[in-house]
């Protein structure tokens, strides 16, 4: 693993040295493209094939002053020298004072550009049209024809649209004729400079189409891309409001208000600001100072390797620069558009350096994100350095400022990635969703598992109970007649009748706790027809009628099993108690419904008993009943006179819970 380690970081630091050489090369080689671009002086005025005439050649005649003056209505107001012209080739640039000095930006220079017209052949049927692609100058630019003002640039001198290209008619309508000399005045601050690009003259056939492509190049595209940047940022503020933790979002937001400070000056004109010319510039100097901090923290913020010293020194310098650049902070330092130039050109260092760490450090983390947005701060550098060569009128005027487009290729670039981030919380948020799916599924599955391994205990228990209750009632039951009839014979107490007729009490309580364990869903009609059909052949063999005058009752949910078979204890012993003791000719079964519950009632026409004295001093059977009863949640009652007696059942239609407790029989 070390041996591959130390390649790979060679290959990254040639990568690093790589990048820069190609920072250093291109704005070499774009100087050289410019230069080689412009036309030769021989050239003056070279027509085109749809009719414009592109002049490469001018006279000038440069005048020195003191503070700014309107231009004049006519030129013989000016009283311009007849001698003092020069010739010179267009695209013309000014040198400009690297360091400005306090004079510097007090005394100016007013340039007089004169373009013969005498020689051009001119079209009657449309207006002939002047078109300027790009002029530069801290001052103001006017036009004349023929010694009379045409065109005067307005508001700030400053921010004067000097990034707009300039389309002025020099005839006032159609069918007049073209003046055929044109002067263009151009005021300057001695200490900035200017730059002057090469005039066309043609129709608007031939010129309106350059002056758009340009106006879109040079104006639109930069306003358009800083918008767009713009509003995108708001969108990642107000995801960032809504998630306070995602940093990100917030660093994107302000790198797109800062983009758009930034970019403000390329588009905007003085004449619209709300602020002086000295806090504009301010704005578009340290906006760029804090743009190259955020994207550093961005980047770090993406490979997740800070540098934290680097960050605090850079932020510390841009700090400083902020303040010690305030307007009007101290009257020895010249105004700050003079020094803006200069502060462009000492910033590039400190980008370099910083985008270079960053770049470093994205190649090492393997983040395609870092990687991407390090190479674009390389190739922003790059586009900075030529706009600061641009400025200080090092390269041709004619040129185009491409920070602007460094600017929208981050917007694409950035927002590419806030789209990649914002997708991948959408599929970071559906693989949770799969994996809480998953992990249901599997707590579903346990729960399955334990519910049937539950189903199983409660079935086990179930049986164990009802085996349990099965035995006891036999024990105590059949198994205690038994004993009894066995004992008795034993003793020759019990005659053959007597005998056989314990085996057939002994037979039915065996009959009885088999029907018990019979499903009679909740059906009382189907549980007393069951206790018809087992007693019914005893009843009748002992002389009695059976009068069954059952009606249908409402069914009993709690009706099971263990609350079957004390019904039908009750029940028989009920019967039982008849054939023994009354002497009754006929028992008769009927059954209604009394408020919350329903009565079962056995009457027979024999000989009747005190119902109290037998509860104290007989056998346990009627106390069996009542407690057999009252393990279901019923009650039992009797009324008996020398009529007969009357046995009544109630039984609940809803149980209470824990009302069967079980009843060991006696």
């Amino acid at each position: 693993m070390q041996r591959d380690s130390t390649p790979n970081r060679k290959n990254r630091q040639q990568m690093v040295w790589l990048a820069a050489a190609l920072w250093l090369a291109l704005p070499l080689a774009t100087l050289h493209c410019a230069n080689a671009m412009q036309p030769a002086v021989a050239n003056a005025t070279a027509p085109q094939p749809d009719g414009a005439v592109h002049i490469t050649r001018a006279e000038l005649l440069s005048i020195p002053g003191t503070g700014y003056s309107a231009p004049p209505r006519r030129i013989e107001d000016a009283g311009l020298p007849t001698d003092g012209w020069q010739e010179v080739s267009l695209p013309h640039t000014a040198e400009r004072e690297l360091v400005p000095t306090s004079s510097g930006g007090v005394n100016t220079i007013t340039d007089w550009y004169r373009i013969d017209l005498a020689g051009l052949a001119s079209s009657e049927a449309q207006p002939r049209l002047l078109y300027l692609p790009r002029w530069k100058t801290l001052g103001r630019i006017a036009v004349y024809g023929d010694g009379v003002l045409l065109y005067q640039s307005q508001g700030s001198a400053v921010h004067n649209g000097y990034n707009r290209p300039l389309l002025v008619p020099l005839d006032a309508a159609a069918n007049t004729p073209s003046p055929a000399l044109v002067l263009i005045r151009v005021d300057r601050l001695r200490s900035s400079g200017s730059g002057f690009s090469t005039v066309w003259v043609g129709d608007e056939d031939s010129l309106g189409w350059r002056y758009q492509v340009r106006q879109l190049l040079q104006v639109q595209l930069p306003f358009m891309g800083s918008a767009a940047f713009l509003a995108v940022g708001a969108f990642a503020f107000a995801v960032w409001l809504g998630r306070r933790r995602e940093l990100l979002y917030l660093l994107f937001f302000a790198i797109s208000a800062l983009a758009y400070l930034r970019t403000l000056h390329y588009f905007v004109s003085g004449d619209y600001l709300p602020v002086s010319d000295e806090w504009f510039e301010w704005i578009t100097v340290v906006s760029l100072l804090w743009l190259i901090i955020v994207i550093h923290l961005f980047l770090q913020r993406l490979h997740q390797q800070p540098s934290v010293w680097l960050t605090r020194l850079s932020a510390a310098l841009a700090l400083a620069c902020s303040i010690a650049t305030l307007p009007h902070m101290s009257a020895a330092v010249p105004s700050l558009y003079l020094l803006t130039p200069l502060l462009n050109l000492a910033v590039l260092p400190v980008a370099v350096l910083l985008f270079a760490v960053n770049l470093r450090k994205a190649l090492r983390a393997k983040m395609p994100e870092g990687r991407l947005v390090a190479c674009w701060a390389v190739a922003a550098v790059a586009f900075t350095s030529y706009d600061g060569l641009l400025q200080n009128n090092l390269v041709s005027p004619e040129s185009v400022y491409t920070s602007p487009y460094a600017i929208i290729s981050l917007f694409f670039i950035f927002s590419y990635i806030m789209f990649k981030r914002y997708t991948g919380a959408f599929a970071e948020v559906a693989r949770l969703n799969k994996g809480l799916a998953q992990r249901l599924q599997a707590r579903e599955a346990e729960l399955e598992q334990s519910y049937q391994r539950l189903r199983v205990i409660e079935n086990e228990a179930m049986l164990g109970a009802e085996r349990r209750r099965l035995m006891q009632d036999m024990h105590d039951g059949l198994g205690s007649s038994l004993i009894s009839a066995i004992r008795s014979v034993e003793q020759g107490a019990m005659t053959g009748s007597e005998i056989s007729g314990v085996l057939k009490g002994c037979m039915d309580d065996l009959k009885l706790a088999i029907d018990s364990m019979e499903s009679v869903d909740a059906d009382l009609l189907l549980l007393l027809a069951t206790l018809r059909f087992r007693l019914a052949p005893r009843i009748e063999s002992a002389g009695l009628a059976l009068r069954w005058e059952v009606q249908s009752v409402p069914s009993l949910s709690w009706l099971n099993p263990g609350s079957a078979l004390h019904i039908l204890r009750i029940m028989q012993e009920c019967v039982a108690n008849v054939l023994r003791h009354t002497r009754a000719t006929t028992i008769r079964f009927s059954t209604a419904t009394d408020g919350q519950g329903v009565c079962v009632m056995i009457e027979d026409n024999g000989e009747g008993f005190a119902v109290e004295e037998a509860l104290h001093r007989r056998g346990r059977g009627l106390r069996n009943q009542q407690r057999r009863a009252t393990a279901i949640g019923g009650t039992v009652n009797w009324e008996s006179g020398s009529a007969g007696t009357r046995f009544t059942l109630w039984l609940p239609l809803e149980q209470a819970a824990g009302a069967e407790k079980g009843l060991s029989p006696s």
